[in-house]
């Protein structure tokens, strides 16, 4: 298992020592791992938006990844550090509900993680992912089982992540995430929206987003206008908000967490 695969993500950014330092923990206890950066760019302590990128990508990670995410504003609290298996997949992550959009997919085996022999320092400390989480992924990736690592953990903490709200004529929903661009991706997913428009046939959508109503549907980013902000069923089939080489969030004023509604008009 000396081939291995773990992939990172982190608030750490590029500038420091952390990323660094979790590559040389792991590359030093497993040399032949193969180490793949997901982003050091989470906006910090945003754990709602680590929990999204890790969703978004996870799946298209080769069976056996080690996914070792490190947001983790609690860090040298009680919290606790868990290991999650999956059928395909492993994930390392504080106890603080990273793992909350996953654990809804997936079916999930969660351990606390226990046993000090493979942690760097059973102690405390400030940068417990290069301590204690980075070297697990380590032995992990090299085969020593789970079972080993850690113990059973019940109850592990989730975030709250909304459902869309279906009424009458419209569909209730939020903005999850900002990606680099500004566009601006909701939960409202395009099979939602398609049983929405069998209901409604004939109707016409209309996003109320913020201030702005936006009636236009795009099948690329390049069809629109570029001064007029639309949507467009994006890459992982959530309706996302944008305007063609202009970042939709400054252009609307809006950001995660703000509602959108979506009407039948």
């Amino acid at each position: 298992m000396g081939k291995s695969c773990i992939a990172l993500l982190t608030d750490f950014g590029r500038r420091d020592y952390f990323v660094a330092s979790l590559k040389g923990v792991i590359l030093s206890i497993n040399p032949e791992c193969t180490i793949v950066d997901i982003s050091h760019e989470v906006p910090e302590y945003e754990l709602k938006a680590a929990a999204f990128v890790l969703w978004a990508c996870y799946q298209f990670f080769p069976g056996g990844t080690i996914f070792l995410t490190v947001v983790d504003p609690g860090v040298g609290s009680e919290r606790r550090i868990l290991l999650a298996r999956s059928k395909r997949y492993y994930f390392i992550a504080p106890d603080n509900g990273i793992l909350t959009p996953v654990m809804k997919q997936e079916s999930l085996e969660i351990l606390e993680l226990k046993n000090r022999e493979h942690f760097l320092t059973d102690r405390r400390s400030s940068f417990e992912g290069r301590d204690k989480m980075a070297p697990v992924a380590a032995w992990l990736s090299l085969g020593v089982s789970p079972d080993e690592l850690g113990q059973p953990a019940r109850n592990p903490l989730t975030l709250e992540v909304p459902e869309p709200q279906l009424r009458n004529r419209e569909i209730l929903g939020q903005i999850l995430y900002r990606d680099r661009f500004g566009n601006l991706i909701t939960n409202l997913s395009q099979q939602l929206i398609a049983q929405f428009l069998t209901r409604h046939r004939g109707a016409n959508l209309l996003l109320l987003a913020g201030k702005k109503k936006i009636s236009e549907m795009a099948a690329a980013y390049s069809s629109s206008g570029s001064d007029r902000p639309f949507f467009i069923i994006n890459s992982l089939g959530l309706l996302e908000i944008a305007v063609y080489r202009k970042p939709a969030a400054e252009v609307l004023g809006l950001e995660p967490g703000d509602p959108v509604v979506l009407k039948a008009d």
